[in-house]
This record gives structure tokens, sequence and C-alpha cells, in this order.
């Protein structure tokens, strides 16, 4: 998730609530059933730690997260603003980690480093 008093991982545990409302419904090609995860970064919302731990070592703490849910990938990653920053640079550190990302309203310290992040083609 991103910064600021309103956000949290319950931002996105609505949003994916919908989709699963959606997907009931048979709209689309939305799947029947899928598996969300929904963070609190260390220091964030609800989460003790120290806020700098999402920072610095995005691709190490993403990556502990789907481990200890005994997976060794992701469909998706996914991220909004701070968030989608720790998304594209955990991408960077860990390129096997996720299939695919989504972003919303990113946010970047070095935004040139995202270039080498493999496109579709």
């Amino acid at each position: 998730h991103g910064s600021g008093p309103c956000n949290s991982s319950m931002f996105w545990n609505k949003l994916v609530m919908d989709v699963a409302i959606l997907a009931s419904a048979g709209s689309g090609d939305l799947p029947k059933s899928f598996y969300q995860v929904a963070i609190d970064c260390p220091g964030y919302a609800r989460s003790p730690g120290d806020k700098q731990s999402i920072r610095s070592y995005p691709g190490a703490l993403i990556s502990n997260i789907v481990r200890a849910l005994g997976r060794k990938t992701v469909a998706c990653l996914v991220g909004s603003s701070q968030g989608a920053c720790a998304t594209l640079n955990c991408a960077l550190e860990c390129p096997k980690l996720m299939h695919t990302l989504a972003v919303v309203h990113p946010v970047g310290h070095a935004p040139h480093r995202y270039t080498a992040i493999a496109q579709p083609s």
C-alpha cells in the first residue's frame, strides 16, 4: 500500500472483496477464485517495526513474506504509491518472485532503474 492516513492493508482488502463479488457473478474473464494477501509494511498502519525496511530491502521483505506463506512465487505483485515503489524495486531485486506486476500511482526514488524490468512484447 502507499502512505497516508487512510491507506493500509484494509484498502486492498476492500478492493479484493469488490473483485471477488464481480468474479462470483461471472463478470468477464475474472477467475472464480484467487488467493490474496494484503500487508501493512513494518512501521505503517497496524504493523510495528522499522519503516526503512521496505525502502531499503523490498526484495528481502516481500520474498520472506511469500516464503512464510509457503509459496515460491506470486502470480501478481500489486502496489500503490510507496507500495508501488517497493513492488518495482522488488522486481529488480527478485525478478523470478512474481509473474506480473501491477502498480497504481507509483513513486520512485530512482525511476531510471525501472527500465531494467522486462516488459511484455
